[in-house]
């Protein structure tokens, strides 16, 4: 009796463990203006800002990457995410005077003038992590590797607890080429007319690796053909990373 009590522990334990660390994260999806070196904005300014916001504990990571072969035709070609242990910190601790705290009133109209001319944000949608495995994670905001893949999803809203319970099980163990993965629930908006309500990121080394891990056209698993079934796969978007942030230990 003892035996099944502690096997049945371990199985509750580990399924909640796979369940995510709980995080809230911000994409804004962003539209680049050629020429307007939105890049060393975000390097020289934004950077700054995020690491002391950061440091101080009000978000635990902000990283920027850059649309895969994107074209002046994409919506988007930046992606920036915050993440923090609640959303009201996702929007907390801004403003670029806390950076430059000598600057004029017009030194911060010039230079919001100059960010708004430099990006538009296409989008903002926010998640709560429902899954998440790198190896050696306890838990916290993963340091990322350099690259990853973006998969919008769309549930039948009836199923989505089951849904998280068979993508957290069909990705708990070996990755295979992938260094991490994680689950995202959309908590921005909801209901039947959104685009997606789910996405899951994959994790890679560099760029070569995810074309690699679409050379196979082997025959699919069974326990993935259930999981496909409860989904409809929106999209798949390669990324690379421009900047990540982490609070300095």
């Amino acid at each position: 009796m003892k035996k099944l009590f502690l096997i049945l522990t371990l199985f509750v334990f580990g399924y909640t463990n796979a369940q995510g660390n709980g995080q809230f994260v911000r994409f804004d999806f962003v539209k680049t203006v050629p020429g307007e070196q939105y890049n060393q904005i975000l390097n020289q300014k934004w950077k700054e800002l995020a690491q002391k916001r950061a440091d101080e504990g009000t978000i635990t990571g902000w990283d920027t990457w850059w649309r895969a072969n994107a074209t002046p035709e994409s919506e988007w070609n930046l992606l920036i995410v915050t993440t923090a242990t609640h959303p009201d910190s996702l929007n907390a601790g801004g403003g670029i005077q806390r950076i430059r705290p000598d600057y004029s009133e017009m030194d911060i109209e010039l230079f919001n003038q100059k960010n708004a001319a430099a990006r538009k944000i296409v989008w903002t949608r926010v998640y709560v992590n429902k899954g998440l495995n790198f190896a050696g994670n306890e838990g916290e905001t993963p340091t990322v590797p350099a690259a990853a893949v973006i998969n919008s999803m769309k549930t039948d809203l009836m199923n989505d607890a089951k849904y998280e319970q068979m993508e957290n099980s069909l990705n708990s163990g070996d990755l295979g080429g992938r260094l991490g993965w994680g689950l995202l629930k959309r908590i921005d908006n909801y209901g039947e007319e959104i685009h997606h309500n789910y996405m899951t990121v994959d994790f890679y080394e560099k760029m070569s690796d995810i074309m690699l891990s679409r050379v196979s056209t082997g025959n699919i698993p069974r326990q993935l053909q259930e999981v496909i079934k409860m989904r409809e796969h929106k999209q798949s978007i390669p990324l690379w990373l421009g900047i990540s942030v982490r609070p300095t230990e």
